[in-house]
Formats: C-alpha cells, structure tokens, sequence
C-alpha cells in the first residue's frame, strides 16, 4: 500500500527536486502541485463533511436522497 502511494505522489515530489536555485528564486510565484492536490483533498473532505451535517434540509429541499439504509449489523446494540 505504501508503494502504490509512494508512485502516486511522486510527480509531486520529483517536480520540486529538480528545480535550481534560480528556479527558486523570490519572483516564482506558482504553486506546488502537492499544495494544490492537499488542498483539493481537504476541499473534498470538508464538502462531504457539509453534507452530512445539513443533510436533513437537502432531503427537505429533495437534492438528497433519503433511501440510504444503515445496515442493522454496523448499528450498535
């Protein structure tokens, strides 16, 4: 598992090892691509977080389906 995570942030991390100094320099102001996947995922996990918290006024508003079923077995006694 942590391979296959390894080779799936890897262009990340090769893509700011091979930079020079000069490429580091004050004026590059372009974001790194490993700032803009985390800040994707936490977007990601804060709309699902969002949903789940209002998700009694999206079914009354009907964009929320409420035929989700929890399974008995995951319920605690």
């Amino acid at each position: 598992m942590f391979d296959a995570l390894r080779a799936l942030l890897a262009p990340f991390w090769s893509c700011s090892r091979g930079r020079t100094a000069a490429q580091r320099d004050a004026t590059d102001r372009s974001a790194s691509p490993l700032l803009i996947y985390v800040a994707a995922a936490l977007f990601l996990l804060l709309s699902i977080l969002v949903i789940d918290l209002y998700r009694d006024e999206l079914q009354a508003l009907g964009l929320v389906d409420g035929a989700e079923q929890v399974n008995p077995v995951f319920m605690s006694p």
